[in-house]
């Protein structure tokens, strides 16, 4: 099993620049653009953003290759602090369940003389998934019932599934910062000037409709209380620290019977996890 499949997708112009990731140590690339077929990389034509990461992600699958991280990338991924390499030791090091760098929107959040910790907030332009993780069907594929309406859901989607199933092993590497200067995926269009629906100002509500029909019990929704979210990081970071300093054989695989004790029996949730259970 190699260490790292990059998953990189974007316009064939900007992703050209990331080609150099197929010739890294123990690690392979794929490529995805949406605008013109080129050479080394994988054509959707006017696919959309999370589309097109699903694409990329069911191509590899179907090739039986196994990689221990599955690290999603957009063509706007430049490193203000840290670097490729940097990235790779430190998923090496920690080895957790995900893991992601700093985005401007979360610059505020590292804790001082921390190198990482625990995170309640997170960007998709760049992330890391373990195997294991993956395997679940939870996070990925990206959940896409809203995408004619924004490329966001998916995104929040995501974010709240990693806060509901995998936050005790979730890590921001606090030495490593990365810009985002496209901004292709913004309040005004989805992905490649497709026009959005009037329905976006409603999609958190659609969103809080989904997760209400997923779970038996209340989800978890991330804190706006400063205070309690602190407290809730330092905590997690520290149970991570020591179960990753004494433990060598961490699994981050779901079981079942928790899924089913927490999702309703007609989730699409669990549907989706029964599956690859068969």
């Amino acid at each position: 099993m190699k260490d790292f499949l990059y998953l990189v997708q974007g316009s064939a112009d900007n992703i050209k620049k990331y080609f150099h990731l197929k010739d890294r140590k123990n690690s392979d690339a794929i490529f995805m653009t949406y605008d013109k077929q080129i050479e080394q990389a994988l054509f959707l034509p006017n696919s959309l953003w999370s589309n097109g990461r699903n694409k990329m992600l069911e191509h590899v699958l179907s090739l039986g290759i196994n990689y221990k991280y599955y690290i999603f990338c957009d063509d706007d991924v430049e490193f203000i602090s840290g670097s490729w390499d940097i990235f790779e030791k430190s998923l090496k090091t920690l080895n957790p369940a995900v893991a992601v760098p700093i985005f401007p929107k979360t610059k505020h959040t590292p804790l001082p003389f921390l190198s990482y910790q625990s995170f309640l907030l997170n960007d998709e332009q760049m992330i890391a998934i373990h195997h294991e993780v993956v395997k679940d069907r939870i996070l990925v594929p990206y959940w896409d019932e809203f995408d004619k309406t924004h490329c966001w859901p998916s995104c929040e989607i995501q974010e709240l599934l990693i806060q509901n199933f995998y936050f005790s092993n979730i890590i921001q590497f606090n030495n490593i910062e990365i810009s985002n200067d496209l901004h292709r995926y913004d309040a005004d269009e989805n992905s490649h000037g497709i026009p959005i629906t009037n329905k976006t100002a409603n999609f958190r509500v659609c969103l809080r409709e989904w997760f209400g029909k997923q779970f038996k019990n209340k989800w978890k929704d991330v804190s706006n209380n400063t205070r309690k979210s602190l407290l809730v990081i330092l905590w997690r970071t520290l149970l991570f620290t020591l179960r990753n300093k004494f433990s060598k054989n961490t699994l981050y695989s779901i079981s079942k019977n928790k899924l089913r004790h927490i999702l309703n029996e007609d989730s699409e949730i669990l549907q989706r996890f029964l599956k690859t259970q068969k």
